[in-house]
């Protein structure tokens, strides 16, 4: 196929990630959020993918699908409840790639549907979940020991003295409507390791000028690098979390470290 062909074809859908195709050929994706794309292509550098399984979730076209295979992945899966056609029909043959997109949910994800990952790409999603508490439970549960979670995420910017879960609706949030779950940066902490994922590395962007600005409210984004360390979980208060214990007839002892 050559590039007249691409450039054509590139018009039959609709885009979201900026890819390039051939030189100076670009899938016709929203230019304001290339920035902040490449913060995260940026982290993926840092990360030693070269023979990994790796999951891409909310992966709409691909663009850190495909960079995971370029840095070696032995295999990459990207889910999405709204699948990209272009990268289906058009991506995915013209580079020739492995990838498999799936149409999943989220919420539907478990270990026994897909097993488990050694690299979970997670950006630019868990602030629009209105249930990020069970996402995170799911994305733990894909992620292999040891294995290796970056996350970008919009956050709530305070002074971080408290784990903290901003909720706005409607006129109240200062974001834009899809956007309704903003952890602060020391509730994102806590709630990860407390799902035995480690933070190691992050990049906070601050956004103090920028046009999601408000005099009560600031919105920032981070770009964070976690470990799968399942010893930092304490089995009792999983299971609690998840309704499934019996502390209440036998007492408890927190065992987490």
């Amino acid at each position: 196929m050559n590039v007249e062909d691409v450039e054509q074809r590139l018009a039959n859908y609709v885009w979201y990630h900026v890819i390039e195709i051939a030189p100076g050929v670009h899938t016709p994706g929203d230019s304001a959020f290339v920035a902040g794309q490449r913060k995260v292509l940026r982290a993926m550098r840092e990360i030693d993918f070269r023979g990994k399984r790796v999951l891409d979730i909310g992966c709409r076209d691909g663009l850190y699908s495909f960079e995971a295979e370029r840095l070696g992945a032995a295999s990459v899966v990207g889910i999405d409840n709204d699948l990209s056609r272009g990268a289906v029909e058009l991506l995915i043959p013209l580079f020739r790639s492995c990838i498999e997109m799936r149409q999943l949910n989220l919420l539907d994800l478990t270990p026994t549907l897909l097993g488990t990952f050694d690299v979970v790409l997670f950006p630019g999603v868990l602030y629009h979940l209105r249930y990020p508490f069970s996402a995170l439970r799911n994305v733990s549960g894909v992620l292999a020991e040891g294995g290796l979670l970056l996350l970008e995420t919009a956050i709530f910017a305070d002074t971080n003295r408290h784990a903290l879960l901003y909720c706005p609706t409607g006129r109240e949030n200062p974001y834009e409507p899809t956007s309704v779950t903003f952890f602060n940066l020391k509730g994102l902490r806590d709630s990860l390791s407390s799902l035995g994922l480690r933070p190691e590395r992050e990049e906070v962007e601050f956004k103090r000028k920028a046009r999601f600005w408000s005099r009560r409210k600031r919105i920032d984004r981070v770009v964070m690098t976690c470990r799968k360390q399942g010893s930092l979980r304490d089995p009792d208060l999983v299971r609690y979390w998840d309704g499934v214990h019996a502390l209440h007839s036998r007492g408890y002892e927190s065992t987490d470290t």
